[in-house]
């Protein structure tokens, strides 16, 4: 007898230790489309078969609705960490609002039934660390297009290729002695990553029952300091602790990224919510994960590589070198502004006011044109020669999101059909826009342009930000 089809569910973000295990876990009753931003990953075949790997650019709204085709469900794993140009004026944060609201639109025009995503548990009080506000920014964005949207919160995760259990693990193994800030006392419920992959099957094909937002963890709650201290003895060292009365946090950090080996971007994020004592909210999905679930020592004890000691690799370290050498050949830009909005106004409005006002910014020397077809011309006055031409692409433009193809110019590599875009974005009802180039090829050598058109742009669009903050204030 034939089986009938299998629901199709598409990761993104399947690249990372949490996206890989989730895929794996997905293949055995599901039809999985697994996105990754990595050409190199997603060239490799999947070992066992059941996994379609697709290159996807989350930063173009177009190649985000194709690869949500057919979508029933759909996975949100994604957070901008990794370089994807050669060149990013970019918060990650301002990233990230880009990245969830295309995933958001292509999942409502493809009819998906359910959007699961998985953020940061939120601590009691009125003062939330950038990082989990930026998870709690990217859970309204997600749900702000009508599609059900269910967002796991848990704490720390557990597992193979982990960046925060290998943070600790890096500390323990060089480090004979700890010094600990008083903050290290704070409470947490670390989850297995096999813990956090069960709560998202047992909320995937349930729009309405699982909708909104569930704190997740494991069965203990436990300091930072217990942390290391059970790390040390499931290495087998012996180590010395001291905690302080009072140790900077700054110097945390940085003695986290000399000594650990970890980068800015995962220290500081982890740095930042030491103070707060993390207290799970009683849902069912805990609930039905409890009975099963790891404690931490266990759990760290499986990610482990029992010959070396050390955490197992993330699922992307082998990839990073091709794709670091991709993003070089490539030499494309990546330049992200937010944008205070006044009120009343659109991305439509801020596209027209930005290349009236650029003209006036940059006089004597630079004016711009536009003509009722949506071409801007951007050019010097003395010579007279077109720095950049942009034409407005209608088909896919609207009031709250207008889109300039970069077609050609004295500064741009663009010749024909271009990739090489300038967005306006308006997010979260109205209160930003963001203003975004994508995938630019400047045309002069890579050097001069770093210390002169790159530095000009980003001093441009600084005192742009400000006029605006000015008009809504």
């Amino acid at each position: 007898m034939s089986q009938p089809p299998r629901p199709r569910v598409v990761v993104a973000g399947a690249s990372g230790f949490i996206g890989t295990a989730v895929c794996r876990a997905l293949a055995a009753r599901h039809e999985v489309v697994a996105l990754t931003r990595s050409p190199a990953r997603a060239r490799t075949p999947d070992s066992e078969g059941h996994v379609a790997w697709r290159q996807c650019d989350l930063f173009s709204a177009r190649a985000v609705t194709a690869s949500l085709e057919g979508a029933e469900y759909a996975i949100y794993l994604v957070h901008s960490l990794a370089p994807s140009s050669r060149l990013t004026q970019a918060q990650p944060r301002d990233m990230d609002l880009i990245l969830a609201d295309n995933f958001a639109l292509a999942a409502a025009a493809n009819g998906v039934r359910q959007i699961l995503f998985v953020g940061g548990v939120i601590p009691d009080g009125f003062r939330i660390s950038p990082l989990l506000w930026n998870r709690r920014e990217v859970e309204l964005i997600l749900a702000s297009r009508g599609t059900p949207v269910t967002t796991l919160r848990a704490g720390l995760v557990v597992g193979p290729g982990g960046s925060a259990p290998r943070l600790l693990v890096d500390l323990v193994r060089r480090l004979p002695l700890l010094a600990l800030p008083s903050q290290a006392g704070s409470v947490t419920r670390p989850i297995a990553l096999d813990d956090l992959v069960r709560a998202l099957l047992h909320c995937l094909g349930q729009p309405e029952t699982c909708r909104g937002a569930f704190d997740i963890g494991g069965p203990e709650s436990l300091s930072y300091e217990t942390m290391l201290r059970q790390t040390a003895e499931v290495l087998g060292v012996r180590r010395r602790f001291l905690r302080l009365p009072y140790l900077p946090l700054w110097l945390v950090s940085l003695t986290a990224r000399l000594i650990g080996g970890a980068p800015s971007a995962l220290v500081g994020p982890v740095v930042e919510s030491l103070p707060h004592d993390i207290r799970m909210r009683d849902n069912p999905v805990q609930r039905a994960i409890d009975p099963d679930s790891q404690p931490f020592r266990a759990a760290l004890a499986a990610a482990l590589d029992p010959r070396s000691g050390r955490l197992r690799p993330n699922p992307r370290q082998p990839l990073r070198d091709e794709d670091r050498h991709c993003i070089r050949e490539a030499s494309r830009v990546r330049s992200i502004q937010r944008i205070l909005l006044p009120p009343g106004q659109d991305a439509h409005w801020v596209a027209g006011n930005y290349f009236r006002w650029l003209g006036g910014c940059c006089w004597p020397f630079i004016e711009t044109e536009l003509d009722a077809d949506g071409r801007c011309e951007v050019r010097m006055r003395f010579p007279r020669v077109t720095l950049l031409s942009l034409q407005r692409l209608d088909a896919e433009s609207t009031p709250d999101r207008q889109i300039h193809l970069i077609v050609g110019g004295l500064l741009s590599r663009a010749r024909g059909p271009s990739q090489a875009r300038f967005e306006f974005h308006t997010l979260l009802g109205g209160r930003y826009t963001m203003a975004a180039i994508h995938d630019y090829q400047p045309s002069l050598p890579w050097f001069l342009y770093r210390v002169t058109q790159a530095v000009f742009h980003l001093l441009v669009m600084r005192r742009y930000q400000d006029r605006l903050a000015r008009l809504a204030r």
